[in-house]
C-alpha cells in the first residue's frame, strides 16, 4: 500500500475503542487561544524533534507530550517518577495552565479539560468546547467520562479481577501497557512503568492482564484455583520438610541434655558402635539408673528404720504424756477453784467424759483402740475419782489449795525434764525424714528425666533416621499427595482452556510475524505466553544480540496494536511509544516497523510515536508536530521543561 494512501485511508465504521483526535495545551483557564493546538488522526502520528543547528532534538517536550497525553487519559500516575508537575505548577507563566483534549470513547467524542492545579476543576463535556469548560460554562460530566473509559475499556473484558491478587482491573492498568514509559521498556516486557502501574502483585499481574485484553483468558477460576494450589503446595512442602527435620533436631537437643545431665563431652556417642568398647551415653545412663535406684532403696530402708525408732519413742512416752496429762488437770483445776471459775472447773471435770466418748477411736502410740490402752483407761479412772475428791474439796479455803499447786508443779516439771529428751528424738526423726523425702523426690526426678530423655532419643533417632514415622508427618504427606493430586488436575484443565483459544494465540502470533517479516534481517517473529516465556512473550528470528531485545518489546505491542482489529480481541486500538528509536535500532529499522503500521489498517486504531529521527518523505504525511530547541516557540510550552527525560542513547 502506498504512504498517501495509508495516510489519506477512507473511515472505517470499525473505530478504535480510544483515540485522541486534539490535543490542547493552556496557560490559563481564561486562554482565549490555546499555547499549542495538536491534531492527531487515527493511524500512524509522528511527533517529531529532529536534531537542529547545535542541537540533539532531545528535551524539547516529546516526554512531556505523552504525560500530558495520559494526563487527559486519566492516568493518576501520568507525572510519576518525573519532576514535570511540580514544575509546571511552579512556572509562573503556566501554573494556572491546563491540558484539555476531544477523546473518542466507544462511539462517543468527549471533550476533556484538566488543569494541573486544581483536580476539583476538572471537567468533560460530550457537547461543549474547551473554552466552555474553561470557563465552567457547561455542565460538567467529568464522572460520567470517567465511566465511559471504564465501561467501553474495562467492562467489556471477560474477567474483572485478576487471577492471582484477587485486585479490581483498573483503566490506569490497560493504559500503563499501552503507553509504557520510555526508560520502563529496558527491563522486560511486562515493566510498563518506572516507579510501578500500581499491581499489588507485580511479578504476575501484567502478564495476567495482557492475557484477558488479548481474548485469551475468558475465565480466570481454573488460573486462580492453580495459583492457590500452587502456594499451598509450597506452604506444605514447607511444613513437611520442618516435620522431617524436628526430629533431627531435637535429636541434637535431647543429646545435648544427655550430655549436660550425665556431664560426659559433647562428642560422646549414644551408644556403642561396632565391637570395640567405648564411652557411650547410654551406657553411662544406666550406670546412673542403677546409682539412682541404689539410692532409692538407701532411703527407702532409712526411712524403715526411722519410722521403727519413732514408734519405740512415742511408746515411751505415752505413759508420761498421760500422767503430764493429769497432773496438768489437777493443776488447772485447783487454780480454776482459787480463781472461783466454777464454769472453768466443770470444764475440766468433765475431760473424763470426754475421754470415755473417744473410747472406740485408736490412740497414736500404740495404733490400738482407747478402750485397750491401759494408760489412757487409768487416766479416765484417775479422773472419775479426782472429780469426786474435787467436789469434797470444793468448800476447802483458798490457803489450803494454794499449799497443793506446788508439789503439783514440781511434779510435773520432773516428767518433762524425763520426756524431753524423747521429744528431742523425735523432732530428729521428723526433721531427717523431711531430708530424705527432698532426697528422694530429687533422685526419682531426675532417674524420670534421664528416662524420659533416653525414650525421647531413642524415638527421634528412629523418625530420623527413618526407620519409623511419626503421625504428624504421615498427615502431612497425605495432605500434600492430596494437593498435588488437585494440582495436576487443575493444570489439566488449564491446559485445555490454553487450547481452546489456540486460534487467538495464533493470530497474534501471525501478527508478531508480519511485523517481524517487514524488518531487515529477521525472518519469524511468534507469541508464546507460556510461564517458561514470562519476561519474553514477543521473540524474533533468527538467533540475534540482545541489542533488539527492546525492538521485541515494541514490536510485541505493535503485534498487539494490529491485531486489536480482531473481534476477539479487547485492545482499546490505542498506543503511544515515546522515543522507540534512542540506542535500540538503526533509521533503516524504525521506518521499516512503522512503514508496517502505516500500511495496516490505519482507520482502526491509534499509534502515536515521539521521536527525535528526521522522517523520511514517506512519513511527512504522518507528522502531527514538530517540535525544535532552536527557538522558543519550538518547545512543546514555548518554554523548556526539565521534566523531559533525557536522551538514553
Amino acid at each position: 500500500m502506498d504512504m498517501a494512501d495509508a495516510a489519506t485511508l477512507p473511515i472505517n465504521p470499525t473505530k478504535p475503542r480510544l483515540w485522541v483526535e486534539t490535543l490542547w495545551l493552556l496557560d490559563s483557564l481564561t486562554a482565549q487561544q490555546p499555547l499549542r493546538e495538536i491534531s492527531l488522526q487515527r493511524g500512524l502520528n509522528l511527533i517529531v524533534s529532529p536534531p537542529g543547528s547545535g542541537s540533539s532534538g532531545h528535551s524539547v517536550g516529546k516526554t512531556a507530550f505523552c504525560q500530558l497525553l495520559r494526563f487527559v487519559l486519566d492516568d493518576p500516575l501520568w507525572s510519576s517518577g518525573s519532576t514535570l508537575r511540580d514544575e509546571l505548577l511552579n512556572s509562573c507563566e503556566l501554573k494556572e495552565g491546563a491540558v484539555a483534549a476531544r477523546v473518542h470513547v466507544g462511539n462517543e467524542a468527549w471533550t476533556v479539560l484538566k488543569p494541573w492545579l486544581h483536580q476539583k476543576h476538572y471537567r468533560a463535556s460530550r457537547t461543549a468546547d474547551w473554552r466552555q469548560l474553561a470557563v465552567s460554562d457547561a455542565g460538567n460530566e467529568f464522572s460520567a467520562y470517567q465511566a465511559a473509559l471504564r465501561r467501553h475499556l474495562v467492562e467489556i473484558l471477560p474477567v474483572q479481577e485478576l487471577p492471582t491478587s484477587k485486585q479490581s482491573i483498573e483503566w490506569h492498568h490497560i493504559l500503563a501497557w499501552c503507553s509504557r514509559d520510555q526508560n520502563a521498556r529496558y527491563h522486560n516486557y511486562y515493566q510498563w512503568r518506572a516507579e510501578g502501574a500500581g499491581f499489588s502483585l507485580p511479578a504476575k499481574s501484567p502478564a495476567s492482564l495482557m492475557q484477558i485484553v488479548l481474548g485469551l483468558l475468558h475465565d480466570a477460576t481454573t488460573l486462580r484455583d492453580l495459583h492457590n494450589t500452587a502456594q499451598k503446595l509450597e506452604s506444605q512442602k514447607s511444613q513437611l520438610q520442618t516435620l522431617r527435620e524436628e526430629p533431627a533436631r531435637l535429636l541434637k537437643h535431647v543429646h545435648r541434655q544427655l550430655t549436660r545431665r550425665l556431664n560426659t563431652a559433647a562428642t560422646t556417642p549414644f551408644q556403642q558402635d561396632g565391637l570395640f568398647e567405648h564411652p557411650n551415653l547410654l551406657a553411662i545412663a544406666k550406670q546412673r539408673h542403677e546409682g539412682y535406684q541404689q539410692e532409692l532403696r538407701k532411703i527407702e530402708a532409712e526411712r524403715l528404720a526411722l519410722a521403727a525408732k519413732r514408734q519405740m519413742l512415742v511408746e515411751q512416752r505415752a505413759p508420761l504424756k498421760s500422767l503430764m496429762d493429769i497432773l496438768t488437770n489437777e493443776k488447772e483445776q485447783i487454780e480454776a477453784l482459787i480463781a472461783g471459775d466454777i464454769q472453768r472447773v466443770e470444764e475440766l471435770q468433765n475431760e473424763a467424759s470426754s475421754l470415755q466418748q473417744r473410747l472406740p477411736t485408736r490412740c497414736d502410740a500404740g495404733n490400738r483402740l482407747l478402750k485397750d490402752c491401759s494408760y489412757v483407761m487409768e487416766r479416765v479412772e484417775q479422773t472419775q475419782i479426782d472429780r469426786k475428791q474435787k467436789m469434797a474439796v470444793h468448800q476447802r479455803s483458798k490457803e489450803s489449795l494454794e499449799d497443793e499447786l506446788p508439789p503439783l508443779s514440781h511434779r510435773l516439771n520432773e516428767l518433762e525434764t524425763e520426756a524431753k529428751p524423747i521429744d528431742t528424738r523425735l523432732t530428729e526423726i521428723s526433721s531427717r525424714n523431711i531430708e530424705l523425702d527432698e532426697r528422694y523426690a530429687q533422685s526419682l526426678s531426675a532417674q524420670e528425666l534421664l528416662n524420659e530423655s533416653i525414650e525421647d532419643y531413642e524415638v527421634y533417632e528412629s523418625f530420623a533416621t527413618g526407620k519409623s514415622q511419626s503421625v504428624e508427618v504421615e498427615e502431612a504427606e497425605r495432605k500434600l499427595e492430596s494437593t498435588q493430586r488437585r494440582h495436576e488436575q487443575l493444570q489439566i484443565q488449564h491446559e485445555k482452556e490454553r487450547e481452546a483459544v489456540k486460534g487467538r494465540r495464533r493470530a497474534i502470533s501471525d501478527s508478531m510475524q508480519a511485523v517481524a517479516k517487514s524488518l531487515p534481517s529477521f525472518r519469524w517473529g511468534i507469541f508464546n505466553d507460556e510461564d517458561k516465556h514470562r519476561n519474553h512473550p514477543f521473540q524474533m528470528g533468527p538467533m540475534h544480540s540482545t541489542t533488539f531485545k527492546v525492538l521485541e518489546i515494541l514490536a510485541g505491542d505493535i503485534a498487539c496494536l494490529l491485531d486489536s482489529t480482531n473481534e476477539e480481541s479487547f485492545h482499546p486500538g490505542f498506543l503511544l511509544h515515546d522515543s522507540p528509536r534512542e540506542a535500540e535500532m538503526s533509521e533503516f529499522i524504525l521506518w521499516a516497523l512503522l512503514g508496517h503500521v502505516a500500511s495496516s489498517a490505519g482507520d482502526s486504531f491509534q499509534y502515536i510515536v515521539t521521536t527525535s529521527t528526521e522522517p523520511t518523505v514517506d512519513f511527512k504525511l504522518f507528522e502531527r508536530l514538530r517540535l525544535s530547541s532552536d527557538s522558543k516557540d519550538g518547545f512543546l510550552l514555548r518554554q523548556r521543561m526539565g521534566a523531559e527525560q533525557a536522551s538514553l542513547a
